[in-house]
């Protein structure tokens, strides 16, 4: 219990830190607020919040080097101190990010500043040393070598290859927590509305600062990282979770709560019923997106399996099959692979399935 809620606290300034610089960054400081209530509900979040997984803390650590890095006075140390976060956490994610960060600094005049563009690129290049030098030290002590980690971390995932697994991350949206494949398992069409109404929201929000002359620079910028940071997952990996896309929904809410405060401002102002129509279907979808835990937690025929009381059975292998807790036992598969169980009470127990 104690553990959990420090994971919680630990989450919850997590997200305070990732979302507060962009309060100086954005026209109105309340679509910050908005933004980190859009992410902080999903689902997602909710669920990883109080678990000990990276996706959250890499999400956090984006959201703060953009926000850092867009400041009118850069703060190279944020920038540094996140993208270090995101690189320790996950290598690659911190490489995609850093990427669009990299390129905007050369590209985007208002960043272009001879003095400020060095700034910004030796905080970027900062962080993405200071994340990965303990990654890469653990390669050459444990896997003898950055080659050789990033094999045998090729051959866990199954190998990283050309792939389109939208289909797949769609279907994760309301569970299996793992994707991996997810055969048998459909596409709910409720649950897929947040994802047509995300880029909508988006949409509006860069229209609506475009509308009022003011700059879409940053939000462009925190769409494009949130494109860089899902892109490895869409056409790379060959299964799917839902909290591999955490980053992009953090980045992607900040211009979808400037198009939400701009239906809201519609609606008061000429108290309009389809502006206020288009909020509650907003509102509708992103609550559907968040699943009952009874559904979210449901058995699939491969990966993760579920229980019977509701408590999952996690195998550590790639080509484990089902296996079902029934009244606290653990129903046995041919499989070899290790098992970790978690009872009722989540205490883990692990071993071999004989």
């Amino acid at each position: 219990m104690l553990l959990r809620v420090w994971l919680l606290l630990l989450a919850g300034g997590a997200l305070w830190l990732g979302f507060r610089p962009w309060l100086r960054i954005l026209h109105r400081p309340a679509a910050v607020w908005v933004a980190a209530g859009l992410y902080g509900s999903l689902w997602i979040s909710l669920f990883y919040a109080g678990s000990a997984m990276p996706n959250h803390y890499t999400a956090m650590g984006a959201t703060a080097a953009v926000g850092c890095f867009l400041a009118p006075h850069p703060q190279y140390a944020g920038v540094a101190a996140g993208l270090a976060v995101v690189t320790l956490m996950r290598p690659n994610d911190g490489v995609a990010v850093a990427v669009p960060l990299v390129l905007a600094a050369v590209l985007m005049p208002a960043l272009r500043d001879h003095g400020r563009l060095r700034g910004r690129l030796s905080a970027v290049a900062a962080g993405l040393v200071a994340g990965a030098l303990p990654w890469i030290v653990e390669a050459e002590v444990r896997f003898g070598g950055v080659r050789n980690r990033l094999a045998e971390a090729g051959e866990v995932q199954g190998g990283l290859r050309a792939v389109f697994s939208l289909r797949a991350h769609l279907t994760a949206l309301d569970g299996p927590l793992l994707c991996r494949p997810c055969t048998g398992d459909g596409v709910l069409l409720p649950v897929t509305e947040w994802w047509v109404l995300l880029p909508l929201l988006v949409g509006l929000g860069l229209w609506t600062e475009r509308r009022a002359r003011r700059s879409t620079a940053p939000l462009w910028l925190a769409v494009a990282v949130a494109v860089a940071a899902a892109a490895p997952y869409l056409f790379l990996v060959p299964y799917a979770a839902p909290r591999f896309l955490l980053p992009a929904y953090a980045l992607l809410a900040l211009p979808a709560a400037v198009g939400i405060l701009a239906v809201v401002h519609g609606a008061r102002a000429r108290r309009s019923r389809p502006a206020a129509a288009a909020l509650a279907l907003a509102l509708l979808g992103h609550w559907g997106s968040r699943p009952l835990s009874s559904t979210l937690m449901r058995a699939s025929n491969s990966g993760p399996a579920e229980t019977g009381t509701g408590s999952p059975l996690c195998c550590a292998s790639t080509g484990c099959t089902r296996r079902v807790f029934s009244r606290g036992t653990v129903r046995r598969s041919p499989s070899p692979t290790p098992w970790v169980a978690l009872s009722r009470r989540r205490i883990p127990r692990r071993g071999p399935v004989r």
